[in-house]
């Protein structure tokens, strides 16, 4: 379930929100506790890279769900999960996107 209060206090607390790491949504439609605001059900997997996060949800999840249940995106300091093309309007709003990008869509080494 979604804390909308805590949510909203997180959101408008005058500090800029950032992508903080690559992460991946594996939405199996089961609620788990300590996810994302924003993610009513599912897993968020974070890691450094998204290819270092595949190996920690690839004995769980069986094969057929990649692609069909998983987004791939990034966490942020405001403990929301943005798919790509989120993250990628929030980092050329607050600054954090450097440069042009590298593969046409958003990945972590645009940005670290």
């Amino acid at each position: 379930m979604i804390d909308q209060y805590r949510l909203d206090l997180q959101m408008n607390n005058g500090k800029t929100e950032y992508v903080m790491c690559a992460a991946n949504w594996i939405n199996d439609l089961k609620e788990y506790m300590f996810q994302p605001f924003n993610i009513p059900t599912g897993l968020v997997y974070c890691g450094y890279r998204h290819p270092c996060i595949f190996q920690h949800y690839k004995e769980r999840f069986p094969q057929e769900i990649f692609g069909k249940s998983e987004t791939q995106g990034f966490l942020t300091t405001k403990n929301r999960f943005l798919n790509r093309a989120e993250a990628l309007e929030l980092v050329k709003e607050n600054g954090q996107l450097k440069g042009d990008l590298i593969g046409g869509m958003l990945t972590s080494e645009d940005l670290w």
